[in-house]
């Protein structure tokens, strides 16, 4: 039997999985349907790359505010707030506004799912769970957000279908079906807001000890006493490497195409298959590390990625294709193991729940810079190869690999630490149950 309050737990955890795997897909709306917006906002390839880029920027930029939105504010009201704005811009999305609007709309939608809402999620999740449900928790909350986002592309990809049909389809069809997409889209996160604010609890604001008055210094205060965390650091590195090996996903298409000769519609097929480790890997991930615990799992989870990663990129042209198959799929699904466990070992840095949000912000600073600077070193590995693109994606892949490596290293390093500090704590307990009160002599 579920102890008292545990099913209003999961409800709400479900309720924020379908925040978090609804928000985004509207946003990055290209990833299924980029001809459909070049045609129908009349753009180039270059002008939608850099609406994203600026997108990337404002990521980036948010996180640590983010995370100070989250520490002041009821995380309750920041989420519901970020699923309506998300839903306002998207609606005017839906208008087919000229293009050079577009830039304020994908402004307002950086604030809203990043500023107002990222930070927020985490936090509400870490509030949620108990000390042996973290794992399982942020496990839930990756491996969910990935069926989440791929039933609404299934469900949005049938309504267009609808719309335009299986012939060649006009201008007014191939419009009336991208706004009835964000029309989708937009509904659900408005009805997800409405239910939210309803159900989701508020009371962070009371275990936290903070007031809205708190002081700017007390913010600083905060990010100086989290910055003195040991475990805050490495499990900033770990992140940063988690990400990092994330990333091989986008280049398995082409190694596919490129290295083994596949046909695009079988490299297709193959990704989607690495999509569905996604739930797999972190609801499956987020169970062992709770039970062998959650840096063991994280370091073995990138060790295993590494590792596969090399075997890619060592695996000469004319190699079993089947075998390929598997190693790519395996790759994928613990690179998915390894985002659904690394924020749960946010619980083990102790850092004050008045300051989780902010602790959050400066982690996903630090951890999510390769979705900068990784753009940058693979153009330079394809132009330095040129021709020999399946060369720079083995280079690419060991690169990956190597980092990879490291954060393993980092995860062991962070059980280690933790094991460090309860052995402490124990010996210092035990050291103050045995200590017995003396009178000075001479008193």
């Amino acid at each position: 039997m579920p102890k008292p309050g545990q099913s209003k737990k999961i409800f709400q955890l479900v309720l924020l999985i379908l925040a978090g795997g609804s928000i985004y897909p509207l946003v990055y709306l290209r990833q299924n349907f980029e001809a459909t917006i070049l045609e129908v906002f009349e753009m180039s390839n270059a002008e939608l790359a850099t609406l994203y880029s600026m997108l990337g920027i404002i990521f980036v930029v948010g996180y640590l505010p983010s995370g100070w939105l989250a520490d002041k504010f009821s995380t309750k009201y920041m989420i519901t707030f970020s699923l309506t704005l998300t839903a306002a811009a998207g609606l005017f999305y839906a208008q087919i506004p000229d293009k050079s609007t577009l830039v304020y709309i994908f402004l307002v939608w950086g604030f809203a799912s990043v500023f107002t809402f990222w930070s927020s999620l985490l936090k509400a999740v870490n509030l949620l769970a108990d000390k042996n449900e973290e794992g399982r928790f942020f496990g839930a909350l990756d491996g969910g957000r990935g069926v989440v986002e791929a039933a609404l592309a299934t469900v949005a990809v049938a309504i267009f279908a609808a719309f335009v049909g299986d012939g060649p389809s006009n201008i007014a069809q191939t419009e009336a079906g991208f706004q009835a997409v964000v029309y989708m889209y937009c509904a659900v996160l408005i009805v997800l807001a409405v239910v939210l604010f309803f159900v989701l609890s508020s009371e962070e604001k009371k275990m936290a000890g903070t007031t809205s008055d708190e002081s700017v210094e007390s913010t600083f205060a905060a990010v100086r006493r989290i910055l003195k965390i040991r475990e805050v650091w490495v499990l900033m590195f770990a992140l940063f490497c988690g990400y990092t090996l994330f990333w091989a996903y986008y280049y398995f298409s082409g190694y596919l195409t490129t290295n083994h000769a596949v046909t695009p519609v079988a490299a297709g097929v193959v990704t989607v298959v690495v999509m569905w480790m996604r739930p797999i890997g972190g609801f499956g991930g987020g169970y062992l590390a709770d039970k062998l615990g959650k840096s063991r799992v994280l370091s073995a989870a990138m060790l295993i990625s590494a590792l596969g990663l090399i075997g890619l990129a060592i695996m000469p042209g004319g190699s079993a294709i089947g075998l390929v198959y598997v190693l790519v799929v395996l790759v994928g699904l613990f690179v998915y193991v390894i985002r659904g466990v690394y924020w749960s070992l946010l619980e083990d840095c102790r850092v004050p729940v008045a300051a989780t949000g902010i602790a959050i912000g400066l982690i996903s600073l630090v951890g999510y810079l390769p979705d900068i600077f990784l753009p940058q070193i693979s153009a330079a590995i394809y132009t330095a190869y040129g021709d020999d693109v399946a060369g720079a994606n083995n280079l690419y892949f060991l690169i990956t690999a190597g980092i990879g490596l490291v954060g393993a290293a980092a995860a062991a390093y962070f059980a280690i630490l933790v094991k460090r500090r309860k052995v402490a704590e124990a010996a210092q307990a035990e050291a103050e149950q045995g200590t017995v009160p003396t009178i000075p002599v001479g008193t």
